[in-house]
């Protein structure tokens, strides 16, 4: 299926968001074909390759120390392997791509065998930078690398955890599985107790990622509802009540409703919490939010949602706490866009001040588009009323609007990572140097695809 570059006007029709949707496919089985030629091109390393620079369209240096080929990065390895994963999972529903389907299974041994070969090296553990054997390395003061040991689950752990379940499933590795399962659970353990530490290492000065004492970011219990959408997805006993923990920890800590609290706007969404459970205020003031995480937050909770309505294992309880959450959605999503959207150059910021109603950081990243795009689309699918209706399809027209300013036609599809308040491409690294996998485009565009196709 050809992408043809389609343009959504307002209030699109059913057939509009179908024509949206052929375009989505493009760009996931494009995406996804030129990851996969891009592993066959070096047999002898067996890692999710995504180091070119989406600007320019060439590899980066071998010998960069943070973006060469001996700097693996585990939260692109984790994404890498749920991506890889889903993808053959919807290509093998829809028919038609066998030979796509086989080429990923391959792959997928071979990086699941890397992967727990390189954690069993770490006790259990991965990080965000490692060298190929999968020795951990950080940066000093002057970004030269150094060695370190690991002792927190963080951010690769999560990634890979989820990754590597859907892997072992999809491959039918019994010993695999269940591994990544308690993988999973340690995860979990370690966010609910607060032992969970991010392993980021910012590498764009504009985006703090170091831990603070009283500082409690809701990053990682966002994330993780995704691994209970796989899990559930395969009736795991604890999915349904871990997963709705996290969403209602989510709703209960960091967002703002039933006017909780007086100085902020129904339906904000904070990115930490101090000590006290209060909305974390900075020296200055601030009170920092990513409206992308915020949206992200929807449409994983909508996902989780829509996987467990119908389980024969809810309960009347559950039912309740799901409905709750449920009819809240469109109030954060509709107010974490409008906080984060930028008409102008079309995208959505990094960062929005929410005592002082402004963007802190206007630069904008790819991946927070096709992540609203499913929360919107999921949204759409349950909206109870002509005003939420209206409201998810403006996001969606919007969203699908700006990604088509994002994705280079000349280069696999792929999304320049990061555009500026002008609308420009610029050399700013939202997280990894490493391109997205099909992580945050694909594993979100498939599941809006699969929202408009059965409306």
């Amino acid at each position: 299926m050809p992408y043809r570059h389609i343009e959504l006007p307002k209030n699109p029709s059913p057939a509009d968001l179908l024509s949206a949707a052929d375009d989505y496919e493009a760009i996931a089985i494009t995406m996804m074909e030129a990851i996969l030629d891009r592993y066959d091109r070096s047999p002898d390393y067996p890692f999710i390759d995504t180091k070119l620079d989406l600007i320019t369209g060439r590899d980066f240096p071998e010998d960069d120390p943070i973006r060469g080929r001996d700097a693996i990065y585990g939260w692109i390895q984790g994404r890498g392997l749920e991506a890889l994963a889903g993808h053959a999972r919807w290509l093998s529903r829809v028919g038609g791509h066998d030979r796509l389907v086989h080429r990923i299974h391959g792959i997928l041994r071979e990086i699941l065998d890397q992967l727990r070969q390189m954690r069993d090296r770490n006790s259990g553990h991965l990080s965000f930078l490692m060298r190929s054997d999968g020795s951990p390395f950080e940066l000093d003061d002057d970004s030269h690398p150094i060695p370190f040991t690991i002792d927190a689950f963080g951010f690769s752990d999560l990634f890979a955890a989820k990754g590597m379940y859907s892997a072992a499933d999809l491959l039918d590795d019994g010993r695999a599985r269940t591994e990544a399962i308690g993988y999973i659970t340690g995860v979990d353990d370690a966010i609910r107790n607060r032992t969970f530490r991010s392993d980021q290492i910012s590498l764009d000065p504009k985006n703090r990622t170091e831990p603070r004492s009283g500082y409690h970011p809701h990053g990682a219990t966002m994330i993780q509802i995704g691994a209970w959408v796989l899990l559930a997805g395969h009736d795991h006993p604890n999915a349904i009540e871990r997963g709705l923990w996290h969403i209602e920890y989510e709703l209960d800590t960091h967002a703002n409703l039933e006017g909780r609290w007086d100085q902020l706007m129904e339906g904000d969404f904070w990115e930490a919490v101090d000590d006290a459970g209060h909305p974390y205020v900075e020296p200055d003031g601030v009170i920092l939010s990513d409206p992308g995480h915020s949206l992200e937050f929807v449409g994983l909770a909508m996902k989780f949602i829509q996987t467990v309505q119908h389980k024969t294992a809810l309960t009347s309880g559950h039912q309740d706490r799901l409905s709750r959450a449920k009819r809240q959605m469109v109030k954060i999503l509709s107010r974490n866009f409008d906080n984060g959207y930028i008409p102008g150059p079309k995208g959505i910021s990094k960062a929005f001040d929410l005592a002082g109603r402004c963007h802190l950081n206007t630069d904008m990243p790819w991946w927070n588009l096709p992540e609203t795009i499913r929360a919107a689309t999921l949204c759409l699918d349950s909206a109870t009323g002509e005003q939420e209706r209206s409201t998810c399809l403006s996001i969606i027209q919007s969203c699908h609007n700006a990604f088509r300013e994002f994705t280079r036609p000349d280069l696999h599809l792929m999304a320049y990572q990061t555009r500026d308040a002008e609308g420009q491409p610029v050399s700013v690294i939202p997280a990894t140097a490493d391109a997205d996998p099909g992580y945050h485009t694909g594993l979100s565009l498939l599941d809006a695809i699969d929202a408009i196709r059965t409306r």
